[in-house]
């Protein structure tokens, strides 16, 4: 068994370091299908950016972020005052929990864990609505049920396309739930770190309608569509008097000097994505298939780059798989912690290159 250590320690996916101390694999023979980066990797031009940047360690990073902030304002022409990048998209979560004095935060479940977490940190009660199973986990509410759940709420999360079940909400209706929100002077933070990996992101993304809705907070993530975990980068589009009040509880220097230049250079990789959504959504289709073939495991429709499945067979709980997988080098992603999924049922599965999926598929076989 992995240390238990391990299990009591808030991480959002698999640990390939643990499981190479713990079972003495080397990094190359480690399938890790736990993080939902794209598969793709991240684009070659990234190393040239790194290797020309590094003389520049010997100055202090540019507190304003001023080069990235105009990429990002040129790739979604927003004016640059409504753009702060952060540490990350979970950086830019715990700043939004500080912003305000939130006493009630909404959450929709099941869903990404790190809203909870930072709600909890900052004292806030939290009350949640889960969508079912039985609905596809589609978020649907009736116009008293938003009334009601909206008046005692300071904040909501959403996170669209929804981590870990894969479902989006038409953009039409997230700008319907933005007029709610404003209405009961609630905050409403959609969190839209998958976006950029939907087939077509505008049918789901409110990022062009920020500057018109000054209750609305959008976070993005540049870890998932450019697969680069490792420098931590994301960014707030928000109204300019809300970016000004979450500037002024970051720190000095939230960005290092590397991750600014790459932010700067991923904004110019637009045909880099165009391709990752074309082969994300063939190869999305061929796991999803192949999944369906495995007795025991029933994979849940998905629009992004991962895809929940849910274990049909009492013989094998999520965890008994997770560990079995873990002694071959494939890490997956338990989904016990997500509050609305039954304990023991759920896994999450990135999709992954076709020769590493194969290789899942096969172990998913020889395992249940």
């Amino acid at each position: 068994m992995i240390p238990t250590t391990l299990a009591r320690t808030r991480t959002h996916g698999g640990n390939p370091w643990e499981l190479m101390r713990h079972y003495g694999f080397s990094k190359g023979q480690i399938l890790d299908f736990s993080v939902d980066v794209n598969p793709l990797g991240f684009p070659s031009s990234l190393r040239c950016v790194i290797f020309d940047h590094v003389d520049d360690v010997r100055y202090y990073p540019d507190p304003s972020a001023q080069a990235f902030r105009e990429a990002i304002s040129v790739s979604h022409d927003i004016p640059l005052e409504a753009i702060l990048p952060g540490n990350g998209a979970a950086e830019l979560i715990h700043l939004l929990a500080r912003l305000r004095q939130v006493k009630r935060a909404l959450i929709i479940d099941p869903t990404f864990g790190e809203y909870a977490w930072a709600m909890e940190q900052v004292g806030a009660t939290i009350m949640s609505v889960h969508t079912a199973e039985a609905n596809g986990f589609h978020l649907e509410l009736t116009h008293e049920e938003w009334q009601r759940r909206l008046k005692d709420a300071d904040l909501v999360f959403l996170c669209n396309p929804n981590n870990p079940t894969g479902v989006v909400v038409p953009r039409v209706d997230v700008l319907e739930l933005a007029q709610r929100c404003r209405r009961t002077g609630t905050l409403l933070v959609l969190d839209e770190s998958f976006a950029e990996l939907l087939d077509d992101p505008e049918d789901a993304s409110v990022v062009p309608d920020v500057m018109e809705l000054n209750n609305v907070v959008v976070l993005r993530s540049l870890t998932k569509c450019f697969a680069i975990p490792g420098l931590r980068l994301g960014y707030v589009v928000a109204s300019p008097s809300i970016v000004e009040d979450l500037r002024a509880l970051q720190q000095p220097w939230p960005l290092n000097t590397f991750a600014l230049a790459v932010g700067v250079q991923l904004c110019n990789e637009t045909a880099f994505l165009v391709r990752s959504r074309q082969v994300i959504a063939e190869l999305r289709e061929e796991l999803q298939r192949a999944l369906s073939t495995v007795p025991g495991l029933q994979p849940l429709p998905s629009v992004t780059n991962f895809i929940l499945c849910k274990l049909t067979t009492p013989a094998c709980s999520s965890s008994e798989l997770c560990e079995r997988l873990a002694r071959r080098g494939i890490i997956i992603r338990n989904c016990d912690s997500f509050p609305g999924l039954d304990p023991g049922r759920f896994v999450r599965l990135a999709v992954r290159t076709r020769a590493d999926n194969r290789r899942l598929v096969q172990a998913l076989r020889e395992t249940l």
